[in-house]
């Protein structure tokens, strides 16, 4: 069995996602005054409002390139995320009952710091199986983050705004010396592009997509040399359709149109070429991108 091996960038993700767990039993520093402070929670908002909702539509894109068996997979390693996070904050609180009031270090009994390093193991456990799962799935990953990239942009740009708002004239002064340095500025949105935190983000149902509107279908399948493709266009503007093999690196573009205008159409598609399997076909326009499987006899 070929050794998986964990590069150190995802590694340092891991460390960083499991970091709150690994804080438990420190003490709460005074609220920063500065881009740690007040503008957290604006950040947050930001985030919860704009880059959330995109991130998880185009994660779900990503869901019918998964097999069944790591569908569930993931889903079991979110609950038992969840699970340690309910669990790192009743010990918090614990560790919060007990410490003396103008105690700034609390101490941790022996039974508080192993429950503290059970924690911390089991989500470096849960994480490290995630991480060889994304290396499974690694071209299919970046080619779904690509889609991002001009929206990544504009969110850095807008958290950089919130951060120097609320940043003091000697901390602006600071972060003006980074200015335009590789991975600095928006920081917590670059979090959700790691290959591990995409994964594991929890994708939009199908309801709630904001994928093309009327299914799109590809007929007949399992299709033969020839097949008919129906899909819809909800905003005039650029439509393209690739042809992914079964693990979502693109074979070829079947069709390109620079302007569609809104509604239903058809295309003809030539598969005499391909060999039987499992393929992709993938269909972006204004609204979004859809990604649907199909077999080929």
């Amino acid at each position: 069995m070929k050794r998986i091996r964990i590069q150190p960038t995802i590694f340092a993700l891991l460390l960083l996602l499991v970091a709150t767990v690994a804080g438990m039993g420190r003490p709460t520093a005074a609220p920063f005054q500065g881009p740690g402070g007040p503008g957290r929670p604006e950040i947050k908002a930001y985030l919860k409002q704009n880059v959330l909702p995109v991130v998880r539509r185009q994660r779900q894109q990503l869901e019918p390139l998964l097999s069944a068996a790591d569908q569930a997979q993931l889903a079991g390693y979110r609950t038992q995320l969840r699970a340690i996070r309910q669990q790192r904050q009743a010990l918090q609180q614990s560790i919060g009952a007990t410490a003396a009031p103008d105690s700034a270090l609390p101490a941790l009994t022996a039974v508080q710091r192993q429950q503290a390093q059970q924690l911390r193991t089991q989500a470096r456990t849960i994480l490290l199986s995630v991480a060889q799962l994304a290396q499974k799935y690694e071209t299919a990953i970046a080619q779904q983050l690509v889609q991002l990239q001009p929206q990544k942009e504009q969110w850095a740009s807008d958290i950089e705004a919130i951060v120097l708002k609320h940043a003091t004239p000697e901390q602006q002064q600071q972060l003006s010396r980074f200015a335009g340095r590789r991975g600095h500025r928006g920081g917590a949105v670059n979090g959700l592009f790691r290959p591990v935190a995409f994964l594991l983000l929890a994708p939009s149902t199908p309801g709630t997509t904001g994928q093309l509107g009327k299914p799109t279908t590809l007929y007949p399948n399992p299709a033969g040399a020839t097949a008919q493709l129906d899909y819809r266009v909800e905003k005039a503007g650029a439509v393209t359709i690739n042809l992914l093999d079964s693990r979502g690196q693109l074979l070829r573009t079947l069709a390109t149109e620079a302007q569609q205008a809104p509604g239903t159409h058809t295309k003809q598609v030539a598969l005499g070429d391909l060999q039987a399997g499992t393929y992709y076909y993938q269909i972006t326009t204004r609204a979004g991108t859809e990604t649907k499987r199909f077999l080929k006899e």
